[in-house]
């Protein structure tokens, strides 16, 4: 595996400076265009970015996979590459269902529980990664897990037994988070709403 490096670089500047850039960019472009258009630029650059992370991870990731002894990173790729699979197929669905005019039945599609479970899957790998003392589980893993699990469950159950309906704070918001910067109508057809 190539995840043992001990060298001196500085996880905190690299992400800091491109966090800088990140927001920048998508910051200015903005103000000159309207929101339809930066959002399906953006989800174009985290559907080529998540499938980069895919193809660099993958040889890793097939590896992790046929070991019969994994190591201790092997459950954080294996979790890292499902993650970034899914963040892949989200973008794509939604640049199709903004190409496509925002077609509803497009949104409540099965092909949705796909990426959302290879999602899931990606959460749990992450928190049952084994930690660096005998290869076990740290407690705080196991607590988080159990937690997470049950307000997961507990929200999910909710959420299927009230359906809340929130259209109308959504309109209240609207005014602070639909077009900040009064950019314009997008230049290709879509919904006046944004539908993700």
């Amino acid at each position: 595996m190539r995840y043992d490096f001990k060298g001196e670089e500085g996880l905190k500047d690299k992400a800091i400076f491109a966090a800088i850039i990140i927001f920048a960019v998508v910051g200015i472009l903005d103000v000159f265009l309207p929101n339809a258009d930066v959002i399906l630029l953006a989800r174009t650059l985290q559907a080529a970015g998540s499938a980069t992370v895919v193809v660099v991870y993958w040889p890793d990731f097939v590896e992790a996979l046929r070991t019969n002894k994994p190591e201790l990173g092997d459950f954080l790729i294996f979790g890292v590459t499902i993650g970034w699979m899914a963040t892949f197929c989200q973008a794509m669905f939604v640049i199709v269902f903004r190409l496509s005019g925002n077609p509803w039945w497009f949104a409540n599609s099965d092909l949705n529980l796909l990426w959302i479970a290879m999602s899931i899957l990606s959460s749990v790998m992450h928190v049952i990664a084994p930690g660096l003392v005998r290869n076990e589980v740290p407690r705080r893993n196991r607590i988080g897990l159990g937690i997470g699990t049950f307000m997961g469950v507990f929200l999910a159950c909710s959420v299927m037994l009230i359906k809340p309906d929130l259209t109308e704070a959504l309109e209240r918001a609207r005014p602070y988070i639909s077009d900040v910067f009064k950019s314009g109508e997008s230049t290709f057809q879509a919904d006046e709403v944004d539908r993700r």
